[in-house]
């Protein structure tokens, strides 16, 4: 199972970014909602619905059965956005296929989490983990 499954999606947030404990328990949903709208997101998480390009919030929200003001008020209950979170997922894909397969190219790896252009995800990658792509696979 991948990283993914492990984890709530709350707790992938919360392992993703650094927040606050009660942030994300002011969504304005209820305890039920949010724990309905938690599944739907693991599910997606799960089905890697973040590789998709282009994907925006409201096509997310569309594809999970909710709606984009309630997906844009779960992920803007502690200051952070859709777009970082759905990043942040896809780097840490980027650096779970690297590490299973190295001899996979950056560009095919780049493509397969959901980057349409290289330079972009060199950048992300590095804003994220503090080195370069290749930098982080020689490491490994």
């Amino acid at each position: 199972m991948s990283w993914a499954g492990k984890k709530s999606v709350k707790d992938l947030f919360k392992s993703l970014f650094p927040i606050r404990e009660q942030a994300l328990s002011s969504s304005c949903l209820s305890p039920s909602a949010e724990a309905d709208l938690e599944a739907r997101l693991q599910v997606w998480v799960q089905n890697k619905g973040f590789r998709l390009p282009q994907r925006t919030l409201m096509e997310t929200a569309e594809s999970i059965g909710t709606t984009y003001p309630i997906l844009y008020r779960y992920f803007s209950a502690d200051g952070r956005d859709f777009r970082s979170w759905r990043t942040a997922l896809r780097i840490q894909d980027a650096m779970e296929q690297m590490k299973a397969n190295p001899s996979i190219p950056l560009s095919t790896i780049c493509r397969r989490v959901g980057f349409s252009d290289r330079s972009n995800f060199a950048r992300l990658f590095k804003e994220h983990t503090g080195v370069t792509p290749n930098q982080w696979r020689k490491r490994q």
